[in-house]
């Protein structure tokens, strides 16, 4: 695809039409005419993509809304998506090799990813061409220098790509899930949001707000399992997400109005009910964080005696973007690397305000550090 030029995600706006227009020509050409299941595919992840929902591109998600799979369905045993993601990419490859474009557009889909790539057409100018160059210089001087040094350019190259991946293995991202996946059964609690009779049930906007968590678990080789118990067991990591039951928070509120003594084995934040709406109360310095209607989100990841990983908040909004902030490398807080140390309780504050920076707070049986901005 070298004369085509990739489209950035921020400008595909300007070009929706004429993409629109390129994928009905892609869908009937040789490569995608004789497959309407790859070309169904194709037409969902490229409109979510036009449409602005990229971060709906996820299997789980792909699975529920276009192969009709239960919420809960094992995407590790199930490869439905996987399968049909494999034959588009496939069809792509050689509908964009063909010799005569279908359209000044073309579609990609990068592997280990169901968000599509978007080029146009942009024709080099004459003078620049590679072959107008390459035919003389190669009959008039052999390049015998450079034919020479190619295994050298190459090994230099290899070691760059190995530097790389050992860089991003030691990456904060990388260090604290694999030290929850690995050999651990992960679980997942979610307050059940209705309870009908027989039948306990979670709403589907929470479903869909785990999927990075069940995508995260595939990245790591793993399975997350939901759980109606929010109690861990040993040898497990249970992560839950959602607001329990802040009763014994109240009370400790009270006790701290009245200038009593909070339970002292208690985390020292957590989340609870004002006047002004869903707050964070810190316990040990009898404050409350964030000013009223301000979306905060809370994370607490207990290592004594075992590992519990919570997220809560004070809007479903702040809960939602605390999960896809902890499961995009990118995104993740380095801060959190050494959050896993056992005997440790660490808790962070994530203001979901521009420029605002997460506090972190730490403490052990015998010690309560705090560090603002940074870690607390």
């Amino acid at each position: 695809m070298q004369s085509f030029t990739e489209i950035p995600l921020s400008e595909l706006s300007r070009y929706a039409p004429s993409l629109r227009e390129a994928l009905e020509a892609v869908c009937k050409s040789p490569a995608f005419r004789t497959s309407p299941k790859s070309c169904e595919f194709l037409q969902h992840i490229v409109h979510h993509a036009l449409n602005g929902n990229a971060d709906e591109l996820k299997e789980r998600l792909i699975g529920m809304s276009l192969l009709g799979r239960e919420a809960t369905y094992d995407t590790g045993s199930d490869a439905g998506v996987r399968v049909r993601a494999n034959d588009v990419r496939k069809r792509l490859a050689a509908c964009n090799a063909s010799k005569i474009p279908v359209s000044s557009f073309a579609f990609d889909l990068p592997s280990g990813s169901y968000v599509p790539r978007f080029y146009s057409h942009a024709t080099l100018p004459l003078e620049t061409e590679v072959g107008d160059q390459t035919e003389p210089a190669e009959t008039e001087m052999p390049l015998t220098l450079q034919r020479l040094a190619a295994p050298t350019v190459i090994a230099l190259f290899l070691c760059v790509i190995c530097l790389r991946w050992q860089i991003a293995q030691e990456h904060p991202f990388t260090t604290f899930w694999q030290h929850v996946f690995q050999g651990h059964n992960v679980r997942l609690y979610i307050p059940l949001a209705e309870d009908s009779g027989s039948h306990q049930l979670v709403a589907l906007q929470q479903i869909q707000a785990t999927a990075p968590l069940f995508n995260l678990a595939g990245q790591f080789h793993s399975q997350l399992s939901f759980s109606g118990n929010a109690t861990a067991k040993d040898g497990e990591v249970l992560i839950s997400i959602g607001a329990p039951s802040d009763s014994q928070a109240q009370l400790e509120l009270s006790q701290s109005m009245a200038n009593e003594q909070p339970t002292p084995d208690a985390s020292r934040l957590t989340v609870i009910n004002t006047a002004d709406g869903r707050r964070i109360f810190d316990r040990t310095a009898s404050r409350i964080y964030a000013p009223p209607g301000a979306s905060t989100a809370l994370l607490t990841i207990s290592n004594s005696p075992i590992r519990t990983i919570h997220i809560e908040g004070t809007d479903d909004t702040a809960i939602n973007s605390l999960v896809r902030l902890l499961c995009e490398r990118d995104t993740f807080p380095e801060g959190l690397a050494d959050g896993l140390a056992d005997g440790t309780i660490s808790q962070v504050v994530f203001p979901m305000t521009p420029r605002s920076e997460p506090i972190i707070f730490r403490n052990s049986p015998s010690s309560l550090q705090t560090n603002a901005g940074k870690t607390q």
